[in-house]
């Protein structure tokens, strides 16, 4: 599921019928179906019906207790220029009173518990994204180029690999163990070369060095835009 906000959509089956072939009208003939239907802001769809239809759920139980949220959902219809497509609008209400706004094309039978499983998923992988960016070097690249780009991410993919396996093995013993738990531990057990003060102030050199030269791609560019829209 994906999020959604802002977006406008039907709730009842629209009817899509294709322009009659022959049918003479001035301009030219027309070629696609047409939508019609009201469209519905999603905001105003679950301000009008999300206190009458809401159902409480459990989405997951966590190590503190069952999770228990106020969930909304149906069937609405997404029209992207050339066909109408059936979706699952689903809208999850906060501890503090915010909502969440998600469209699926989940089954029709799916449940509304299946559906509110689905929608949370997504902590876990933004989650996911936070532990590579912050633990496992997802945001240290020091590069210009796709090919080495492409390996870096490879291998932060794997290291991402190596903390889920870690940690599923130690699910009984170590519910909570994270993932910086195991890089500290990696720390302190792999042997790593120590590092003299001449060689840190190198790698400190060579990232001013590209900082410099990016600040200086940057200003050429500013200066060129500033030069093209100056009038004669």
């Amino acid at each position: 599921m994906r999020g959604l906000a802002g977006r406008f959509m039907s709730t009842s089956e629209p009817r899509t019928p294709r322009p009659a072939a022959g049918l003479r009208r001035r301009g030219r003939p027309a070629t696609r179906p047409e939508f019609l239907a009201t469209p519905v802001a999603v905001e105003a769809l679950a301000r009008e019906r999300f206190e009458e239809q809401a159902r409480e759920v459990t989405v997951r139980a966590p190590t503190r207790g069952s999770l228990r949220v106020r969930i909304w959902a149906a069937r609405v219809w997404q029209w992207d220029g050339k066909a109408a497509r059936a979706r699952w609008l689903v809208v999850r209400e906060e501890a503090g009173g915010s909502r969440k706004y998600s469209l699926g094309n989940p089954p029709v039978e799916t449940t509304r518990e299946r559906l509110a499983f689905m929608q949370a998923q997504r902590f876990w992988i933004e989650r996911s994204f936070q532990d590579a960016k912050s633990e496992l070097g997802l945001a240290d690249y020091e590069l210009r180029g796709w090919t080495g780009w492409h390996h870096h991410v490879a291998l932060v993919c794997l290291a991402q690999l190596f903390t889920l396996i870690e940690r599923r093995l130690a699910k009984q013993g170590r519910p909570l163990l994270s993932v910086r738990d195991i890089t500290e531990l990696l720390e302190l057990y792999l042997p790593r070369r120590p590092r003299t003060g001449q060689e840190v102030l190198r790698r400190i050199a060579r990232r001013h060095l590209a900082r410099e030269d990016d600040l200086r791609r940057r200003r050429k560019t500013a200066r060129q835009k500033s030069d093209f829209n100056l009038t004669k």
